[in-house]
């Protein structure tokens, strides 16, 4: 009974893993070139609302198809007109200027050697 009951969670788990998908990617290199910053909404179904995930990784690299290693927010069901902004203010800094209305689920504050600022904008 125990294996059935592994089984179960170990294909639960792959089935909902595999159904998310990053969509609509756009990347933003640092003024060194050297990194960039890839901005793309996290689709899981028909229960993901619209949200905002950033991955910062080296310039050559590709998106993989999981969530943001750097910053994950939503809309707060359409509260928050726009999530945040972004922008590069060195080459291993960048902002993100966050809106006092979306729902933050992951704020990291260094991916690498790039190091993260937040701002709330009121």
């Amino acid at each position: 009974m125990q294996v059935l009951c592994l089984a179960f969670s170990i294909f639960g788990y792959l089935l909902l893993s595999g159904c998310c998908a990053n969509e609509a990617p756009s990347e933003q290199l640092s003024p060194d070139g050297e990194w960039k910053y890839v901005t793309f909404d996290r689709n899981c179904g028909a229960t993901t609302g619209s949200n905002l995930q950033v991955t910062v990784l080296p310039a050559a690299a590709r998106l993989p198809n999981e969530a943001g290693n750097a910053f994950i927010a939503d809309d707060n069901h359409g509260a928050a007109g726009s999530i945040a902004r972004l922008e590069w203010l060195a080459p291993h800094t960048l902002q993100i200027t966050i809106s006092s209305k979306a729902r933050v689920f992951k704020k990291e504050s260094r991916t690498g050697t790039v190091e993260i600022r937040y701002v709330e904008q009121p």
